[in-house]
């Protein structure tokens, strides 16, 4: 067979699968089992001629030998004949289901028996075929097994991006399985401030669909962490490639950090870069400081702990003018800090927890337990939200004084009606930028005030509420006009990349734009 070898995809060992007819991104490995060689030769060749996807990577007689060939080969896919010497097909999968081996099944039998099909459906197993084989049978539930196994990667890759996320360590062989090319890019795109991490489950995470070739996973829709095949960039730089990206996501009156490795890496590398990204992240997200950093070019020195030495100070000074009342005096030293830091350039992880250091001293009896959550939460909107140290630093002393600055404002504009007015402006101009501190300017407001009326009134932040009524939106928009492109509804709801706004429509419905199209189309 003439075949042209993909040196980028990770083929395993198998010499069966060590080449292929077209360079196919991911493909699956399968092993057959039939104690008619005949039969394994006639589905095999089945397999090679008329599905894509596939490539053999093994062959067995009988259930036993497939056990052996199956921790040799780690095939995805075991197509398996029923009865069979020395062990038959249902208790070789039974066995390697106990093993924990990570695979799916197909029986073929020329029995047509309920029982046998009951106890293969038991024991996990994806379809069943009948003897004598026809070759359009097996075409078609190849294509029926493919949708599966590419979901199960697809949700498989997603679940070990989250895990990677949170610290944890995934198998090695778990990584070369599921990322299945040789070499892989990492970038990590931020835009504004850090993930919230007192309220972290109330913004959903970010996936990307299962139609695209990289990985794409946020810990919220402001962020995106991508895992790009190398293959797929060809003789483009990844600086190039996640520069055109930012320049299409990134909204007016943001700042964005852009951190990448240059030098691409195999997939046993995986967890160790994207820990890597976040590890950056934490250290020179800046606020309101435009960058794009190559990691691979980095000086060691940057990543040398911030001194607290003048925090030490500023901070005994700060408590020493609270024991003596002077509470002006302590502001305006407070107000002197922050603009030193903002002149120091100080990372906005630090800054986070100095200003919570600061928010205990001001405020060490907050009084209720909700008092205490909504400071918490005003924190959190004001670094999440912060373009500029400007603005974050007026937000920040009326939430460590309490929202001092806000008291005569308050009868005006906390009510229902004024609340309704923010809705309706927001639906108006959902398909123009919008952002927390544009939306206060709108309405003469602090950006902490506004956060609060948010929280008050439709019991979500700023950033939910403007995500749900985009997508509502958008799903009316889907639904009632057959044939509208997808990249149309994202500009109407404001999203100048449509990729990014698939990304945000599956985290908020839990499908892709073309899945939710195709079921609209069904029941029409």
């Amino acid at each position: 067979m003439n075949r042209i070898l993909n040196t980028e995809v990770n083929t395993g060992d198998s010499p069966l699968c060590s080449e292929r007819r077209e360079p196919s991104p991911v493909f699956f490995k399968v092993l057959v089992v039939d104690d008619e060689p005949m039969a394994v030769k006639a589905i095999g060749r089945i397999i090679e001629r008329s599905c894509p996807a596939f490539c053999v990577s093994g062959e067995a007689l009988n259930g036993r030998d497939a056990l052996r060939m199956i921790e040799e080969t780690r095939p995805d896919l075991v197509i398996t004949d029923i009865e069979m010497p020395v062990m038959n097909g249902l208790e070789m999968a039974r066995r390697a289901k106990e093993e924990d081996l990570d695979l799916c099944f197909v029986v073929i039998s020329g029995y047509q028996d309920y029982e046998y099909m009951r106890e293969a459906l038991r024991t996990g197993v994806l379809d069943y075929l009948a003897k004598p084989i026809v070759p359009s049978a097996i075409i078609a539930m190849m294509e029926r097994v493919r949708e599966n196994l590419h979901r199960m990667f697809y949700m498989k890759r997603n679940s070990m991006l989250r895990s990677i996320s949170r610290g944890q360590t995934v198998p090695e062989r778990d990584l070369q399985k599921y990322f299945r090319y040789k070499r892989f890019y990492a970038a990590l795109v931020r835009e504004n401030g850090l993930p919230r991490r007192f309220s972290r489950s109330e913004e959903p995470e970010l996936f990307g669909t299962e139609e695209e070739v990289f990985c794409v996973y946020g810990r919220d829709s402001m962020e995106q962490l991508f895992l790009i095949p190398a293959l797929l960039l060809e003789k483009e730089t990844i600086e190039s490639y996640m520069d055109k990206i930012v320049s299409r996501q990134r909204q007016k009156d943001s700042y964005v950090t852009l951190l990448y490795y240059s030098s691409p890496f195999t997939a046993d590398r995986i967890g160790e870069r994207i820990q890597g990204l976040y590890h950056w992240l934490n250290l020179l997200c800046t606020v309101g400081k435009q960058q794009s950093i190559d990691l691979d070019k980095i000086s060691r020195s940057a990543e040398e702990p911030q001194s607290r030495e003048d925090t030490e100070g500023i901070i005994s000074e700060i408590r020493s003018l609270l024991k003596t009342k002077q509470k002006d005096k302590a502001r305006a030293r407070i107000q002197q800090a922050y603009d030193q830091w903002e002149k120091q350039e100080k990372p906005l992880f630090w800054l986070e927890s100095t200003s919570r250091l600061l928010m205990q001293i001001l405020n060490p009896e907050s009084g209720s337990e909700d008092r205490m959550l909504e400071m918490e939460y005003l924190l959190e909107d004001a670094f999440y939200y912060a373009t500029d140290m400007k603005s974050l630093r007026e937000n920040l002393l009326s939430i460590l004084y309490k929202y001092s600055t806000e008291k005569n404002d308050r009868p005006k504009v906390d009510s229902p009606e004024f609340f309704s007015a923010i809705e309706e402006y927001l639906k108006e101009h959902m398909g123009e930028q919008l952002s927390l501190p544009g939306i206060s300017d709108e309405f003469a407001i602090s950006q902490t005030y506004m956060s609060r009326l948010f929280r008050k009134y439709a019991g979500q932040s700023f950033s939910q509420y403007l995500t749900k009524i985009r997508m509502e939106r958008a799903k009316q928009l889907l639904h009632d006009n057959p044939g509208m492109y997808v990249r149309d509804a994202a500009m109407l709801v404001g999203y100048q990349d449509q990729f990014y706004f698939s990304r945000i429509f599956r985290s908020y419905t839990g499908k892709s734009p073309a899945d939710f199209i195709k079921e609209t189309e069904d029941t029409r």
